[in-house]
């Protein structure tokens, strides 16, 4: 079950570090809304790819400050950041007008979030907790 603050973040995805927490259900939200793409004849508009991508980097670089504030090595938990962003990039570009991926891509991008969540961010969390306290 969500929260009531984020409507698209399982409970046991929450970090309880409210910006990592609202930029994960914000990345729900978008890949949410992506969808209304994938079985119409409507183009996937560059703007949005460029959002998608863009909303990666912007999060994924709230995690590096956050870490680096608190000491916290993040050397490999980067090298899966960067790797996604990889994928998500030659996806996004090889698509054009094409939406026919757009589906499989939302299913990875959401399914690669839910267990980089667990396996990353509530350790990166509980890491950047202890550091502060």
């Amino acid at each position: 079950m969500a929260s009531a603050q984020y409507l698209m973040l399982p409970q046991n995805l929450l970090t309880n570090i409210s910006v990592v927490d609202s930029e994960h259900n914000e990345l729900f939200v978008f890949l949410e809304g992506f969808k209304e793409y994938c079985f119409g004849a409507q183009d996937i508009p560059q703007s949005k790819r460029d959002t998608l991508y863009q909303m990666l980097v912007s999060h994924f670089e709230t995690e590096s400050q956050l870490a680096h504030a608190a000491g916290v090595d993040f050397s490999y938990h980067e090298t899966a950041h960067l790797k996604v962003l990889d994928v998500v990039s030659k996806t996004l570009n090889q698509m054009s007008s094409n939406n026919s991926d757009l589906y499989s891509l939302i299913r990875y991008i959401g399914y690669w979030f839910e267990q980089h969540i667990l396996e990353f961010d509530l350790r990166f969390a509980l890491n950047v907790t202890l550091v502060k306290s």
